[in-house]
């Protein structure tokens, strides 16, 4: 499938789904992370039918162009885009991994849940996806659209790492959230067959005190990829894949009740 474009105050945002036109609907809408695959999440189109299901790519993501926002400007124009695309209807906003960040900041009055899959809030003890960052910018050196989303989202550069603290997201956590992670634990750093989970120790315990997140945590050797559709892993990936489902599917019924 091809993108609809949408040209933001902060640059181009990728947009594919399905959306209804017969009758008011709820909708799922999928903020992807950071370099996902082309088609990824688009299975969730076909596996909720009845919904409006709508998938965003950030600029260099997916095959959408590059351009260098501000989180702020980029969140702000996320929220633009959306409210033009899903003016009204009720809406489940799905944040996966550095996705959370701008869905977690999107203040429409017709997000009705959440759900956050790997989460995290403070970047300067992510040190798998560190390390990767550093080996994208070596093999994109005259990339400096991708340096600046490095540096402007997560901290992140060649020679130095400096914390992004969005702790000040979880205020926003004002609808019934659900947030799904790995079991194996972020920190220490260490030699291990997956990339581990990016919910750090503290980040669990403030969504745990939270009084409207619910919190599904994987098995042990579950990590960042929970969720996943299938993979190298594919007998873990596949169980964690139907745990995401279930939690999108009952959102979206619970929102059936604003749709009479």
């Amino acid at each position: 499938m091809d993108f609809l474009t949408l040209q933001t105050r902060a640059g181009p945002l990728g947009f594919i789904g399905r959306l209804h036109t017969d009758r008011r609907r709820p909708a799922l809408l999928i903020v992807n992370g950071s370099f996902p695959s082309k088609t990824h999440r688009h299975d969730l189109i076909e596996r909720f039918p009845g919904a409006n299901v709508l998938i965003a790519n950030l600029p260099g993501m997916a095959g959408v162009p590059w351009a260098t926002p501000t989180v702020a400007d980029l969140t702000e124009g996320l929220g633009e885009a959306v409210a033009r695309l899903l003016p009204e209807v009720p809406i489940v906003a799905f944040g996966a991994s550095t996705g959370n960040l701008l869905s977690l900041g999107l203040r429409l009055p017709n997000i009705r849940r959440r759900v956050m899959l790997e989460p995290f809030f403070q970047t300067k003890d992510l040190w798998p996806f560190i390390d990767n960052s550093r080996k994208r910018m070596a093999g994109n050196p005259g990339n400096t659209a991708m340096a600046h989303y490095f540096w402007e989202f997560l901290g992140i550069a060649q020679d130095r790492v400096e914390n992004r603290d969005y702790r000040w997201l979880l205020d926003n956590i004002t609808v019934p959230t659900d947030a799904l992670m790995g079991g194996a634990p972020l920190l220490p750093e260490r030699e291990s067959e997956i990339w581990p989970s990016f919910t750090s120790q503290e980040d669990r315990e403030a969504l745990a005190a939270h009084p409207l997140v619910t919190m599904l945590v994987g098995a042990p050797d579950t990590g960042h990829a929970f969720g996943m559709m299938f993979g190298d892993r594919e007998g873990e990936n596949r169980s964690t894949y139907v745990d995401v489902v279930k939690v999108l599917h009952a959102a979206l019924l619970d929102l059936a009740q604003y749709c009479a």
